[in-house]
């Protein structure tokens, strides 16, 4: 599982999360968000080929300081995600969606929802307000 570790570990770390931050605010709104069973369109598959590759680079270049393989990493892969026991591995998801379109249009939905949010008087988070209320209620409790 140490292999795993590093992975997760590489692919959480500032320089891999704003690579895909940086692209994702560079091309999510360029795509074309329509029914995957539906007629693509042809940029959104060139954009899927533009993040393929820069998954590649960076992964290559892990596979390089850590003296990896592809072949041992991928097999890693295959067995934590067909393990029910397995917690979730943001390295397989990131990896997946190099690999397989379906997969990257979810997760450049996912962050154009992120992007596109606005929160408001009914989502907002007030840390203050909260903090009052769990006074209010200590203090009733107390009573």
């Amino acid at each position: 599982m140490e292999m795993l570790e590093k992975l997760e570990e590489f692919f959480c770390s500032p320089k891999f999360t704003c690579a895909i931050g940086e692209f994702m605010s560079e091309n999510a709104e360029k795509l074309e968000f329509v029914p995957l069973d539906g007629e693509q369109h042809l940029q959104n598959f060139d954009i899927f080929k533009q993040y393929t590759s820069m998954v590649e680079q960076q992964l290559e270049e892990f596979i390089q300081a850590e003296g990896l393989s592809v072949k041992a990493i991928c097999e890693a892969c295959a067995a934590a995600q067909n393990d029910d026991s397995h917690m979730h591995i943001a390295a397989i998801d990131y990896l997946v969606a190099s690999t397989e379109y379906e997969s990257f249009m979810q997760l450049a939905y996912d962050h154009a929802c992120m992007a596109a949010y606005e929160p408001n008087e009914l989502t907002a988070w007030e840390p203050e307000a909260e903090g009052t209320r769990e006074a209010a209620v200590a203090v009733e409790a107390a009573a």
